[in-house]
Formats: structure tokens, C-alpha cells, sequence
């Protein structure tokens, strides 16, 4: 993590340090957070996209073919184009995942310090509120990066052989805030959902340290049950918001472009309030494993010397 080290320095200075320095003005982001993200990220795609693959064929009905299973889905993937398959569109995620959990931990932080200096106790409010402000800034710049991931997902291979060339369709059929589709229900979701996760994560470590349980088991825990939580938060939200970025320039009856309000609408018709949480399970399998991952490298890489 060399050039990485060098880049977060030249960018954002040295650690935190307030009890050394009270008079000095709070740094924006501590390099140790971006950069322990940034590997807790990678850690956690590499680990969870197979599932994630799955989840999102199963919310858009990919190929046109509605699976009564993630079991039947993950089998139909299987024999349609093998072990890779799980792993399509796995390039940019990888990136991007990184860098999210780089800008959410180290958002979160900065978020964190700020609200003490004003006066806020620690607690769930103060972990919600600046898990809140992580989220609402990973779903302002990653938009378009979760795009080019569901298209990738959800494509039979026609003709998207890769990240670059699925970023240039869209925006050859819909402009540049074409990549944008979906942001909506992402910027909403993503603010909720992040609240959850630190909220809960914070809460879920000190409950499980009560009984006597080690550090790393209850950072596993802690991290599992936080993921969890942050999907079943805002599920609908993220399922609207990969029926939009798969097909974007989707219309209505009346020709207009369909919006949020326009698929909540057509998942109702043709699946009743049950649509809304399709794929969910494969979702939550996923999510206390890679969660885990995500928080236990996090909290192992904070404890290196960077």
C-alpha cells in the first residue's frame, strides 16, 4: 500500500491527533481511516460479489427470466456461463468498493471527530448522524459506478465486454447524466442505510463485549449484524434503484421516461408489496459475511503502523 500511503499523505495530511494538539482546527480525514477503507473494501467485494451477482439478476429479471430462487438462479448462472459468471462486472466493483469504504470511513470519521468537538456524548445518535453524512457523500460520487456494475450483472454479454465500453453506451443513448440514473433511491437509501450500519455496529460490538467475548469475535459480529441491518434498512430503495440503472432509458405508457415513483409503481402491479423485497435473501447472506470481512479488516488494518 505504498503509493497509497504516499497519495492519502500529499492529500490530507497526518492523522488526528486531537488531545496532543485542542487549539489546532480539526483535520478533514485521517489518512490511517481512508486507507484502512480503502483495503476493508476489497476485502469485502472480492468476498461478496458472487452473491451481490445474483441479488441483482434476481431484481431485474435479467434475460427476462424470473427465477423462483436464488438457488435456481445461482444454478441457471452456473450452467449458462460457469463459475465466472459470478464474477462478471467484479473490475470496477473491486475499484469502486474501495474507494467507497475509503470515503465512508474516512467521511464517517471526520464526521465523528466534528460532532465531539461540538459536544455530542458518544452513542447511536452521534454513530447515526455521521454515518448519515458517509453515506449521503459515497452515493453522490459512486453513482454512476454502481451503474456500470448492474449493467455488466445483468447483461447476457451483449456486447458489453467490459466497464469502459458499458459507461460509453450509456452515455451515447443517454448523455452524460445517464450514468446518473437511479441516484435518487441511491442518495436515500445509501443516507439510511448508513446510518443503520455505524449505529448499529458501534451498538452491536458494546453488547456483544458484555458478555465476555473477545475483540475480534465481536468485531466479526459486530460487523455482520451491521450489514445486515444496513440492507434490511433500505432494501426496496436499492431495488428500485437497479431496475432504473438496468434498463435507464426505460418509458411509460405515455412515453415519458420512467422514474422512481414510475417502477415502484410497475414492481406493485406485477409482484404486489412482496416485489419490493425480491432478492433480499441472497442480499442478507451476503451481507453479515462481507460486513464481517469488511469491519474485521478495518479494524485489523487501523492497528498497522500506516
Amino acid at each position: 500500500v505504498g503509493w497509497l500511503k504516499t497519495f492519502v499523505d500529499e492529500a490530507v495530511g497526518q492523522p488526528a491527533n486531537l488531545q496532543s494538539s485542542p487549539h489546532k482546527s480539526l483535520p478533514m480525514l485521517d489518512k490511517r481511516e481512508l486507507i484502512a477503507g480503502c483495503l476493508a473494501g476489497a476485502a469485502g467485494q472480492t468476498f461478496g460479489h458472487p452473491l451481490d451477482t445474483v441479488k441483482v439478476r434476481m431484481q431485474t429479471y435479467a434475460g427476462g427470466i424470473r427465477d423462483p430462487g436464488a438457488w435456481q438462479c445461482a444454478a441457471r448462472m452456473l450452467s449458462e456461463g460457469g463459475p465466472r459468471t459470478f464474477f462478471r462486472g467484479l473490475s470496477i466493483p473491486l475499484l469502486s468498493k474501495s474507494v467507497e469504504q475509503c470515503i465512508a470511513f474516512g467521511v464517517r470519521g471526520s464526521a465523528d471527530r466534528t460532532l465531539e468537538a461540538a459536544g455530542w456524548h458518544p452513542g447511536r445518535s452521534r454513530s447515526g448522524l455521521s454515518g448519515a453524512v458517509a453515506g449521503a457523500t459515497t452515493a453522490l460520487l459512486l453513482t454512476p459506478v454502481y451503474l456500470v456494475k448492474v449493467q455488466l450483472q445483468v447483461s447476457a454479454r451483449e456486447g458489453l465486454s467490459g466497464p469502459f465500453v458499458a459507461a460509453y453506451r450509456t452515455i451515447a443513448n443517454a448523455g452524460l447524466l445517464g450514468l446518473y440514473a437511479g441516484a435518487t433511491p441511491i442518495l436515500i437509501g445509501t443516507t439510511i442505510g448508513y446510518s443503520c450500519r455505524f449505529a448499529c455496529y458501534d451498538k452491536a460490538v458494546e453488547v456483544v463485549k458484555g458478555y465476555g467475548v473477545g475483540d475480534t469475535t465481536a468485531t466479526i459480529l459486530g460487523g455482520g449484524v451491521a450489514g445486515m441491518a444496513t440492507w434490511a434498512s433500505h432494501y426496496p430503495l436499492d431495488l428500485l434503484s437497479a431496475r432504473m440503472q438496468a434498463r435507464p432509458l426505460q418509458v411509460d405508457g405515455q412515453g415519458a421516461k420512467l422514474t422512481m415513483l414510475g417502477h415502484l409503481r410497475e414492481v406493485l402491479r406485477e409482484a404486489g408489496p412482496r416485489g419490493l423485497f425480491r432478492g433480499l435473501g441472497p442480499c442478507l447472506l451476503r451481507a453479515f459475511p462481507v460486513n464481517a470481512v469488511i469491519f474485521l479488516s478495518y479494524e485489523m488494518s487501523m492497528g498497522l503502523k500506516i
